[in-house]
Parts: structure tokens; C-alpha cells; sequence
């Protein structure tokens, strides 16, 4: 069975998302923890859009 991967990063990538928006309360501003933090969301906002301009466009990597 081949799986499509942009449906495999696409899963990681909403799962890593929900956990940053879960924990972004728990961080103060101003710390080293905070600022990983907004570069971690920047990045994968990023590579989430990527994602879906890949899907819309119809281009499909699989698995080998």
C-alpha cells in the first residue's frame, strides 16, 4: 500500500500545531522557551500553507 506523503506531513504538521497552541499559554514572553516557541509556529505555519498550495495544485509524492 503506498501512502501519500503530504497527507503523512500534513497529519504531523496539525498535530504539532495543536501542541504549540496548547502550551503557548504556558510560556512567559520574554524567555528563550517563548521565542523557540514563535519560531517554532512560523515554521510550520509555513510548511502548512506549503502543504496545502502542493495539495491545490494536485502534486502528488508517494511513498515507495
Amino acid at each position: 500500500m503506498r501512502r501519500n506523503v503530504l497527507s503523512i506531513l500534513f497529519a504531523l504538521n496539525a498535530t504539532l500545531l495543536v501542541l504549540l497552541i496548547v502550551s503557548f499559554p504556558f510560556v512567559r514572553a520574554g524567555t528563550s522557551e517563548y521565542a523557540i516557541l514563535q519560531v517554532s509556529l512560523v515554521l510550520i505555519i509555513l510548511t502548512f500553507v506549503g502543504i496545502v498550495i502542493a495539495a491545490r495544485r494536485g502534486w502528488s509524492m508517494y511513498e515507495p
